[in-house]
């Protein structure tokens, strides 16, 4: 059956059959046009005379939860199954159930080959510092700048629809792209340490991206330079939903652009901002690909359960159990936030 899905004679009758169908059922109707809708959209009709009107939108959305389903939940149940069983194996029937062991071998920092304690070298604990170092910068970093580039570009200036192009153009980059360009520039050997030994600034070139004393300045920066055009977007359609009678009232009033800002700009734009932020959050926690491309001199979350399943280098027994206990760990605060955005939206709607 397998070797006929990609054979095309195959489809040639499938698809014979189907408009065969079609014509017999759209005999009655009258027109050639609608005949023509009628006999490619047969299925649709078909389901409307069965099951009648109501239950027409849940057809249309049946596909859209049979994949979202597929892709969703079921990873997530199965990922709950490895985090409860040990083994290298990704097959249940080759794995031994352990309960809630790999919850503790995290919380009693074991190491993930030999589930001995080993309280020096605790990567998740040290994931999880790092990964909320880097989020509590971040984060606010992010939400300034996006802010202030958004009230800029907001206002009538030269080149308004050229500046907004450039700064949302890092968006649609690859991380890949973005960890390649950032390399040239931070690399031992790259741009910035030749120009700062030129000028006699520093002595011996740095290797900033694993120097523990700027590995996670550059992480924040490159981080935020990568997706500041996306929040940045979003606040300046916060900004233009603002009713302009409002800012000319102030005008006239003599009010100056600091009190317009914190009366009339800041809490206008509130609900937008909160949910810019609950999105800037999520984006931080699940921070990956661009730290993984750049090699930091850190580990977040996401790349300690990349590497503890063994997806960098060697399986270990309780490797796979422990990365799918931890990202159990993360997809719940993942959803915590995800609902709280929910929450906010709704508000943001009856507002």
């Amino acid at each position: 059956m397998f070797d006929n899905f990609f054979n095309l004679n195959y489809w040639y009758y499938i698809v014979f059959i189907y408009f065969f169908i079609g014509f017999l059922l759209s005999k009655g109707v009258i027109g050639s046009i609608p005949r023509l809708m009628s006999t490619v959209g047969w299925p649709i009709e078909l389901a409307q005379r069965l099951s009648g009107t109501k239950s027409l939108p849940y057809l249309f959305l049946f596909p859209n939860i049979l994949i979202f389903g597929l892709f969703t939940f079921l990873p997530l149940f199965m990922n709950f199954g490895f985090s409860v069983t040990d083994g290298e194996s990704i097959n249940f029937s080759s794995r031994d159930y352990s309960g809630s062991d790999n919850l503790a071998r995290i919380v009693l920092e074991t190491q993930i080959d030999t589930g001995i304690e080993n309280m020096e070298d605790d990567k998740f604990k040290a994931a999880i510092a790092d990964t909320f170092i880097f989020v509590l910068f971040q984060v606010p970093i992010m939400i300034v700048i996006a802010l202030i580039t958004a009230i800029v570009l907001n206002r009538e200036i030269i080149g308004r629809a050229f500046w907004r192009a450039v700064y949302f153009y890092p968006v649609m980059l690859s991380p890949v792209v973005v960890a390649f360009l950032w390399t040239l520039i931070l690399k031992r050997q790259g741009l910035l340490s030749q120009t700062l030994m030129e000028w006699n600034w520093i002595e011996e070139p740095i290797q900033w991206l694993t120097d523990p004393s700027w590995t996670m300045f550059w992480s924040v920066l490159i981080y935020t330079w990568a997706n500041l055009g996306f929040y940045m977007l979003i606040l300046l359609a916060g900004l233009q939903s603002i009713p302009k009678d409002l800012y000319e009232a102030a005008e006239m009033d003599g009010t100056s652009d600091q009190r317009v800002f914190w009366r009339i700009t800041l809490p206008l734009l509130m609900p937008v901002l909160l949910v810019v932020t609950v999105l800037s959050l999520i984006k931080a926690f699940q921070a990956f690909e661009e730290l993984f491309a750049l090699q930091v001199g850190w580990i977040s979350l996401v790349s300690y359960i990349f590497e503890t399943a063994g997806l960098r280098g060697q399986k270990t027994t309780f490797g796979l159990g422990i990365a799918a206990m931890a990202s159990l760990l993360v997809a719940l605060l993942l959803i915590l936030l995800s609902l709280l955005q929910f929450y906010l939206t709704r508000r943001q709607v009856k507002l």
